[in-house]
């Protein structure tokens, strides 16, 4: 099977190398390579061009955000299976592929495969599994999306990422395939560290740290009672000019 790997960047001079280099060592050769580069002005794209006789399809032009990109990504793309690392992030050793094709070799049934990631924020580590995957832990926790490798069909029926959210649409595409019980269904978890994930913060920016809450209680409530009310509770208060 081909394996599409999409990295979406801007500006990301200091990590893309690593990032792209992870991509180039994997032992797994059937993969189709997309970078799509939201018009960087610092040296990335120089850095990328250095690589464009490995790499299928480089895409440069401003877009209206990470989640514009990767839906670029998408569309620009053939694999049979699908993959994002971000530009910040870099693959765990070089059989990652290898193992990922075997595993949806064996199970022709698989259509999302999905493992572990190592998160890193510079001076630290620390394992995220996601080994206990219920419909309850998606209340406030997710599956990391530098975990996820799914197949081409599972996008064409989920759909692309919502990009009106602007830090969770990957959040919103999980939950939504998770929550569509014949996607649910193709859900494997195998006990494998995909990538080194970047551990950065959102924002310090308190009006922008708002809207990553208030995105993350919106898709929440789609599926929980719960979330829904304390969702519509806070509305009120918004509107009333109460919420603090």
């Amino acid at each position: 099977m081909k394996v599409t790997i999409i990295t979406v960047c801007k500006n990301s001079e200091s990590t893309i190398e690593k990032a792209v280099s992870s991509v180039f060592s994997q032992t797994y050769k059937e993969i189709e390579y997309v970078v799509v580069d939201g018009a960087s002005t610092d040296r990335t794209l120089d850095i990328i061009r250095e690589h464009e006789d490995k790499i299928d399809n480089i895409i440069s032009e401003p877009d209206s955000g990470i989640y514009d990109a990767m839906n670029k990504g998408l569309t620009n793309s053939s694999g049979d299976a699908i993959f994002f690392l971000n530009a910040d992030d870099y693959f765990h050793d070089d059989q990652i592929l290898a193992d990922i094709a075997e595993e949806f070799s064996r199970d022709n049934s698989a259509g999302i495969v999905y493992g572990n990631v190592v998160m890193f924020d510079g001076s630290s580590e620390k394992l995220v599994k996601h080994d206990n995957v219920s419909h309850l832990y998606f209340y406030k926790n997710t599956i990391c999306h530098q975990a996820v490798f799914a197949k081409r069909d599972i996008y064409e029926e989920v759909g692309n990422f919502d990009e009106k959210y602007m830090f969770h649409a990957d959040v919103d595409w999980i939950m939504r395939a998770y929550f569509t019980q014949e996607i649910n269904e193709r859900f494997r978890y195998i006990d494998r560290n995909i990538c080194y994930y970047s551990a950065g913060g959102v924002t310090s920016d308190p009006v922008l740290a708002e809207k990553y809450k208030y995105d993350r209680q919106e898709i929440s409530a789609k599926y929980f009672v719960e979330a829904r009310i304390k969702l519509r509770i806070k509305k009120i208060l918004m509107k009333l000019g109460l919420y603090r």
